[in-house]
């Protein structure tokens, strides 16, 4: 009975969020869709390329800050290891940084460019003949941060379940407005392809459902088990973290992930847009569900003790107030 409950409400929750974007598209739909030019043997989008040269100035300066957000992090991540005695705060922040190694992979899905220099010093690795500088890293840690650890923070504190979607909302607004500013900024990356969903100025924003949903993941497998990755366990949160969101997002992105690589009408491609970000609000209510044992709907519903590996099943969550 629980099970279907849970259920109908995801579905009702998927209607609900399916007719919402369904203003979206009509508003995205009418903006049209540039069809970018793809590559005659491969018929995928070209990245921009040296036609989007990097501005070292604008690196250095958004570097900064970005590390800047990243060490704030650590600090508060540190005063909350020290308070519930548990090395898994700094293990989160830290593997925000691991990042780095899936966002290379979902650059090319996703249609991401980030600029180069082209320097042998500033490379960090090589990925299918596109150079990642060392800034990438800094930058996807501090981004991981922002919208990771804020979740698992909010986990600690046992927040309320309509506190915790807040959170989930809190995360998405805070990629809008830190990506927004990076993009018009220039000469740092820039999105390609047939991007759905582009409501503001630069940033598509399926991309926020579905980074907030990745992180959402790893963060809640971290406060599940956070009782075993006390201590040295801990370092593989740095592995936790990357493979949990290279998975969520090729699973969350899959139907945005066509439209950007294909030839759709501007219908069509916000639609996928708009499914990808319906999959990815559906996904964060089942790891609410499947792994923190929450019902995702009774917004009201406060965890008074904690879900931990020595008080794992169902029945031992703690009494809903």
């Amino acid at each position: 009975m629980k099970i279907t409950m849970v259920t109908r409400n995801l579905s009702l929750l998927g209607l609900a969020v399916f007719l919402t974007g369904g203003l979206s598209t009509a508003f995205a739909a009418t903006k049209g869709v540039t069809q970018t030019a793809t590559d005659p043997q491969y018929l995928t989008p070209i990245p921009p390329n040296n036609l989007f040269p990097q501005n070292p100035e604008h690196v250095f300066v958004s570097t900064m800050i970005m590390l800047a957000i990243a060490l704030f992090f650590m600090i508060v991540a540190a005063r909350d290891s020290w308070k519930y005695r548990s090395t898994v705060p700094i293990g989160m922040v830290l593997g925000a940084a691991a990042c780095v190694v899936p966002e290379a992979v979902d650059n090319y899905l996703g249609g991401v460019y980030w600029s180069q220099s082209h320097q042998l010093k500033d490379i960090m690795f090589i990925l299918m003949g596109r150079e990642f500088d060392w800034y990438v890293a800094i930058m996807w840690w501090a981004f991981g941060a922002i919208l990771g650890y804020l979740l698992y923070a909010a986990l600690l504190r046992h927040i309320s379940t309509l506190k915790l979607w807040g959170c989930l909302l809190l995360s998405a607004i805070s990629d809008i407005v830190v990506e927004e500013l990076l993009l018009g900024y220039g000469g740092i990356y820039t999105y390609y392809g047939n991007q759905p969903l582009v409501l503001f100025r630069h940033f598509p924003c399926w991309w926020m459902f579905v980074n907030v949903a990745a992180l959402f993941l790893s963060a809640s497998l971290a406060y599940r088990f956070r009782d075993w990755f006390n201590g040295r366990r801990s370092l593989l949160i740095l592995f936790l973290m990357p493979f949990c969101y290279i998975g969520a997002f090729s699973f969350c992105g899959m139907p945005a992930i066509f439209a950007i690589n294909g030839m759709f009408s501007p219908a069509v491609t916000q639609l996928l847009g708009i499914i990808s970000c319906l999959v990815a609000v559906i996904h964060s209510g089942a790891v609410m569900n499947i792994i923190l044992g929450r019902n995702p709907f009774p917004f009201g519903q406060k965890i008074t003790t904690s879900i931990g590996v020595k008080n794992s099943s169902r029945t031992a969550i703690g009494h809903r107030v």
